[in-house]
């Protein structure tokens, strides 16, 4: 009798410990999963002021778009603009003669008409001179030819254009405050564009860009980036 008394008594010490450990055991997975909850909705939060950011700097951006199409329609000029970036194109043939830097008479005309409507949006107007930080000038060229000497072309072309601007243009509004803005790069045949088919249009490829620069664009590029690396 004592003995079932003894066995009994260590079972319930044993069913009594094991159930201590399962309450232990219990109470640590709350928290983890607590833990979890809440670094979750601190990582969506963040995710969140992330997209805000983005939605804000691509609405800005959109506002510039649209200012500089009805600058250039309402002065009857067709422009080639990209609408995710705002840089417009122009094409090779309008300045410049194959192979060569020195901007054609016509292509002179061109930009004294262009350079005064597009820096009167981009710095005379307040709404946007605040975003904006850079204006540049790049150069690009076809898949024709080695990289230097498209480099060396490229180059020379988005610095002609520079060239044209403070050499031989009359003053416009906003010259001299270009110059706090205005840069040139030479990109050779880094970036073609190509048709529907995938084929490189080298005509198209050929030309000189005007680009804007928001005062918040690395800080775009870092949102961006962290927020496909946190995916």
């Amino acid at each position: 009798m004592k003995f079932y008394e003894r066995r009994t008594k260590g079972e319930e010490e044993v069913v009594s410990y094991w159930l201590s450990i399962g309450d232990l055991m219990a109470s640590i997975l709350i928290i983890f999963i607590l833990l979890f909850v809440f670094k979750t909705m601190e990582a969506n939060s963040e995710l969140k002021k992330k997209e805000d950011v983005i939605e804000s700097l691509t609405s800005v951006k959109n506002k510039i778009i649209e200012k500089l199409r009805n600058e250039f329609k309402k002065e009857n000029m067709k422009i080639d603009i990209d609408p995710i970036n705002g840089a417009i194109k122009i094409d090779e043939k309008i300045l410049f003669n194959t192979n060569e830097y020195k901007i054609k008479p016509e292509g002179k005309d061109y930009l004294k008409k262009f350079i005064p409507q597009y820096t009167k949006i981009l710095i005379g107007d307040s709404e946007v001179n605040k975003e904006v930080s850079q204006i540049i000038i790049e150069g690009h060229t076809d898949d024709v030819g080695g990289y230097l000497f498209n480099m060396d072309l490229s180059q020379k072309r988005a610095f002609e254009v520079i060239k044209f601007i403070y050499e031989e243009m009359e003053d416009f509004q906003f010259k001299e405050e270009l110059k706090n803005y205005i840069t040139a790069n030479g990109r050779s045949k880094m970036r073609l564009i190509k048709d529907t088919n995938g084929n490189i249009d080298r005509e198209k490829s050929r030309r000189v860009e005007f680009q804007f620069k928001l005062r918040e664009d690395e800080a775009l590029k870092k949102i961006g980036e962290s927020i496909k690396g946190g995916i």
